[in-house]
Formats: C-alpha cells, structure tokens, sequence
C-alpha cells in the first residue's frame, strides 16, 4: 500500500479473536483503501492489513450490544469489531461502504434489453445482452422510492450481500451490482432454463426421478446457506430457476435473514401464504428448520401439482398447516410419504435436518457428492433459449423491453452508499470451493447452527 494513503479515520476498537472468540483492543486506522490494525495505540506494531475492495462486505449488527460490525473479505475469515459507542460504528460502517462505491463505471447504457423475465411490486427483471459481447445477465432492476416508502431499504443489501458471498453450484451467481439517482440494478448470471414454476404450470406435475433431483440440489443450497448463517425464507417455484442443462439455480433474496454470532432465531412474519411453517404462523422465534418445511411443500407441489394445505380462505390454510397432516394420493410410495412427513413436522425441533434428509431412502441410487459435481443429468432439459427468453413466461416475456423512467428518491440518497459492485473473474467459478479447513464448514456435513 502506498504510506502516503491519507487517514479517513482511526479509533480504538475491539477486534474478534479468530480461534476462541475472545476480544482484543486494537487501534484501528482506516486509509482511502485500506484497514490498518495496530496491536498497540503507539502504531508500531501491526497486526493485520486489510485491502478495501468492491468485493468486500459489511455486515452491521444492528441491535447488538455493544455496537459492532463484520467485515466479509474474500478468502479470509469475517473481522468483527466492536465500540462502545453506536456514532463511532456508523461512521466506520458508512466510511467503508463509501470506499466499495470506487467502482468502474457502469450503468444500463453497458447493454442491450432483450427482454422481460419478471415483474414484481418494487421492479421487475430484464434479460441483458453486454454491448460488443456474447454476455448475457439478468438484471433485477429496483426502484428506490418504493424501498424507502416501505422502509426495505435494507432487503436490497441483504440480496446483494448473501450474492456476493454466496458461491455455489445451485445458487445463481451475482455478478455485478450498481445504481443511479432512482434505481438500484442486480445483475445476476441468467438461467436461460426459466422459472421451475413456468415449468410446473405447463406440465402439471414432475415424475419422481426429476423431483428427487431437483430436491436433492435445492436440498445442497439451502444447506449451505444455512451454514453460512442464512436462512433463506422464501422458498417456492417462482424462486427456483433451471440453468441450460436442467439444474437448478435459487435466486431471489430479498426475504433472505442473516443470524448474528449470538442469534439462531429471528421473529419475522415473512414468506409465501402456502409454504409458511406452523412457527411463524403461531408468531414464535423461529429458525432454519422453516426452509426444510419449505422444501416439503415444494417437494409435495412438484410431484402432485398442488401445496398440501392449499385453501382459498387464508385463515383455514394456515389453520390446516398448524394442525392438518397432509394427504397423500393413493398412488405414493412409502418413501415418498415418510421424505415429505418428517419436512413437515410441525415441531421445528423434529423435523427433519439436512443429515437425515440426504440419507432418506427417497433419495435411492442418488449421491449426495455426485450431486453436488453435478454428476447426475437431469431427465428434463429445457428447450435451448441462449439470448432470448423462450422459457418464461408470454405475460412478462411479451412487455416492451426497456428501462423505465422512475420517481426519485425523497430525501437522503446516502441509504444505498456502498451498494455498487462488481465480481472478480476467480468469484464466477462455477465449482464450490471450500477453502481452509478451519474457515468453511462442510457444506455435505455441516457444524450446528
């Protein structure tokens, strides 16, 4: 780093111990790209130098006494460090995301619209082609006036950090992320396949052998986004996206929750009518067992064409989810029953975990390792739709394609600082990497929560 880097700011702070989590003061010096840490205020004796990069994320733990942040740097372990005054962590917070924001330049002028894939109440997303490339994206395109109106300003940084940091073969990639005075942009690897729900509408149902598949991947991403402390909340067919060779890619995060160090449980009534778990309902803590409901539903929906506890009158659903066992068609296997039954126990604390569900028999003749290489090939392989949208749905794919003007933003723009990025070409890869040992949990065997 160049010496002559001016200091933005320089506190005392307590810095995260890395193997036994006890804190150590430290002096604390952050330059216009760098985060120096002294063991002594005398600042000869440096601890650890941190480049500030567009790759690296902030994480403010709000609600946390004392006050404190997480900084996620690629390939290293998450920093956290603590003041005991709230002012001194929000100008560190502010200050760090400020210098993530030097990024290239880049703005929806870069690409050609294709088309429109989705659409919901706060933006919709547009299929992309790079201008002078063969690069396509699916850009999510948020408008910033609705976010603030509703107050989920918050939800975009929570999509766009769980992307960045989130590398996995079942997951889609973010691979940049920038704004302008009215518009936050996601732009994310495109699942040329389309939406599982636009394939479950077509077909009605899936055989067996194409669910087991599917369930099994979903099963390895929510997995490891558990173990990354995630828990993802909204899990349904309009969330899942099939790649070009039929595997599947989740996508959509902005309901995804993050668990502190000292929290396994959050309160948020939050998720999709018919794939809500019996806890939420019943407005208990909850925690990551409402994914593998979730995975339940789904795994009931895709291979009888409809939720187990679907009614029209909302009340009597969610009456049936917290008290009814599901039905199932006469034509279901033993297994088939006993893999959904114990998703959905009612009970977060007996419902199944991902190592019962990876060794359930409904998974006969499936690897669970094979699976995560992608070794297996699904039986279903949509119809080919490289750089045009063949494989979503008319409503959406038949709009007129084009950036809409948006209202701007009332107030302070300074709610979306640090919201720009752009991933390196080694955080594309599309193979898992586990990294040290001591840093990444297993994601086929997985530490508690």
């Amino acid at each position: 780093m160049d010496p002559k880097e001016p200091t933005i700011l320089k506190d005392v702070l307590k810095k995260k111990g890395a193997k036994f989590g006890f804190w150590h003061k430290r002096l604390c010096k952050l330059t216009t790209n760098h985060l120096l840490i002294y063991k002594n205020e005398n600042e000869n004796d440096l601890d650890k130098v941190i480049e500030i990069v567009p790759t690296t994320v902030i994480e403010c733990l709000n609600g946390e006494k004392p006050p404190r942040f997480v900084l996620h740097i690629a390939k290293q372990r998450p920093l956290t460090l603590y003041n005991d005054s709230p002012d001194v962590i929000a100008s560190w917070v502010n200050e760090i995301r400020n210098i993530t924001l030097q990024t290239p330049n880049m703005s929806m002028e870069n690409f050609n619209i294709i088309s429109v894939l989705g659409r919901g109440f706060y933006g919709k997303v547009m299929l992309v082609q790079k201008k002078g490339t063969n690069e396509f994206y699916a850009v999510k395109t948020v408008h910033k006036n609705r976010l603030v109106k509703a107050e989920k300003v918050h939800t975009i940084f929570t999509e766009r950090n769980v992307l960045m940091k989130a590398r996995h073969p079942f997951i889609v990639n973010l691979c940049f992320a920038f704004q302008n005075e009215t518009k936050v942009y996601l732009g994310l690897e495109y699942a040329a396949g389309g939406e599982l729900f636009y394939h479950l509408s077509n077909r009605g149902s899936f055989p067996i052998d194409e669910v087991r598949l599917y369930i099994a991947e979903l099963a390895l991403a929510i997995n490891y986004l558990h173990v990354q402390r995630v828990i993802y909340r909204d899990l349904k067919p309009e969330n899942v996206l099939l790649d070009q060779q039929g595997h599947v890619k989740l996508t959509d995060f902005g309901l995804s929750k993050t668990l502190s160090d000292f929290s396994n449980s959050t309160g948020t009534f939050c998720g999709t009518s018919e794939y809500i778990a019996p806890e939420i309902i019943a407005r208990r803590p909850y925690g990551p067992e409402i994914d593998w409901w979730a995975l339940g539903v789904l795994t009931y929906e895709l291979l009888y064409g409809k939720t187990p506890f679907y009614n029209e009158n909302k009340a009597k659903m969610f009456q049936s989810i917290r008290s009814d066992r599901p039905r199932f068609p006469r034509k279901a296997d033993k297994d088939t029953i006993s893999f959904i039954s114990m998703l959905l126990e009612k009970d977060p604390s007996t419902r199944a975990t991902f190592d019962q569900i990876k060794v359930h028999p409904f998974f006969k003749d499936l690897n669970f390792e094979d699976v995560l290489a992608k070794k297996y090939k699904p039986e279903f392989v949509p119809p080919d739709s490289t750089g045009i949208a063949g494989n979503f749905d008319t409503e959406f794919t038949m709009e007129n394609p084009m950036d809409s003007l948006a209202t701007p933003t009332p107030g302070d723009q300074n709610a979306f600082d640090g919201f720009s990025y752009i991933a390196g070409a080694n955080e594309l890869s599309e193979s898992y990497s586990e990294g040290d040992e001591e840093d990444q949990p297993s994601i086929l065997n997985p530490t508690e929560m």
